[in-house]
């Protein structure tokens, strides 16, 4: 098995402009890659940028082959650049809903991102049959689609004015804010848009009007979480306004591969922000010695990599990982929580609950989820 050390290598040194466009050209060739500003030994400026060991070769080709590209396809990666500064924010003009607007915003301003709301309105007539010989019938559904996308207007409208009025008020005046009006069915339409808009994150509430009978997550955001590729953050009602008042996040890790990609892009998400990272595993009923030597594996190359980053490490015993990271999430005061998900089979799905819900129905803290590329 490779350790984390074995898998990520740097492939040259470049300023930080050359570096973000390689980057956006290596994650077009399906390369996961990551930029580390931290070596000392570098002229000011410039930046690592490295990919995993299995992934050099290419990567080398994609580098060599970018020195010689042309105006246009410089442009193509600029543009790509605008895109990683995009926040989506789903809404249905609930209340939990507008908390989540305020707390992208207040990302926003610190990213310099552009911030689009979508709503996603049901078409009744789409389950009509179209043989229904009831015309008038089919008349009215047209004309309540009407009225539905008309109210939707409306209120998406009334929540774009709120949040500028919101904006100006905290001196976030300089964040554009856009928005989208779809016809269909939610987590389709949401999933759809996002793969078109390509956001760097969405950001949504927990719950929304339904009040469905999910426990933590409404079934919108259940499902975003589960099916989305973007990392999601999951904002609940009433807890943390703006980024700002995060001061402590909490990885939960078990050691797979895919951890060390879900740190670096919450480090770097995080760098904008004087936030405390807690790495934490639970070793189930006692600590195991290959629990010890990974964690500082762990502990190890991510010091070494982000010198200046306030990180702590922690190995923790029980006998229920929910638990157990209930404990620990009081005891340290933790603000909010980081995981990431594996995709489940159907088996899974049906009878093994998904460990984010969990932890977001016993913490109810804002819960940021990454996603495994498995």
């Amino acid at each position: 098995m490779k350790t984390i050390n074995e898998r990520i290598i740097t492939v040259g040194h470049f300023t930080w402009s050359r570096a973000m466009l390689l980057q956006i050209l290596l994650q077009d060739s399906g390369i996961d890659c990551f930029l580390v500003p931290k070596d000392s030994n570098l002229p000011r400026g410039y930046v690592d940028l490295r990919v995993g060991n299995r992934d050099v070769e290419n990567a080398l080709k994609i580098i060599a082959i970018s020195s010689h590209d042309t105006g246009s396809a410089k442009e193509r990666a600029l543009q790509h650049i605008q895109a990683v500064r995009r926040i989506l924010v789903p809404v249905d003009f609930s209340d939990i809903s507008f908390d989540a607007c305020r707390f992208a915003l207040s990302l926003a301003a610190k990213y310099k991102a552009e911030v689009k709301l979508v709503h996603v309105f049901y078409n009744p007539a789409m389950d009509v049959s179209p043989y229904a010989d009831h015309y008038s019938y089919q008349i009215k559904l047209v004309e309540s689609l009407r009225e539905i996308e008309k109210s939707a207007r409306e209120n998406m409208l009334k929540l774009e004015h709120k949040l500028k009025i919101w904006s100006i008020k905290e001196k976030y005046s300089q964040i554009h804010i856009s928005s989208k009006l779809i016809n269909g069915l939610g987590v389709d339409e949401i999933l759809d848009y996002s793969k078109k808009y390509k956001p760097a994150l969405i950001v949504m509430g927990t719950r929304g009007l339904t009040h469905d009978n999910y426990k933590a997550f409404g079934r919108v955001v259940s499902k975003v979480i589960e099916e989305s590729t973007i990392p999601v953050l999951a904002i609940p009602f009433g807890n943390k306004k703006v980024i700002s008042g995060i001061k402590t996040m909490l990885y939960a890790t078990d050691f797979d591969p895919s951890d060390f990609s879900a740190l670096n892009r919450m480090i770097q998400m995080l760098s904008p922000f004087d936030i405390g990272i807690h790495c934490v595993h639970v070793c189930f009923v006692e600590k195991k010695p290959w629990d010890t030597v990974k964690l500082d594996e762990l502990k190890t190359h991510l010091l070494s990599e982000y010198k200046d980053v306030n990180i702590s490490f922690s190995n923790i015993v029980s006998d229920n990982i929910i638990n157990g990271l209930e404990t620990y999430i009081r005891e340290n005061n933790i603000d909010a929580l980081a995981v990431t998900a594996h995709k489940r089979n159907l088996f899974e799905k049906i009878f093994i609950p998904s460990v984010s819900r969990k932890i977001y129905s016993e913490t109810g803290k804002p819960l940021l989820v990454f996603h495994s590329h498995e």
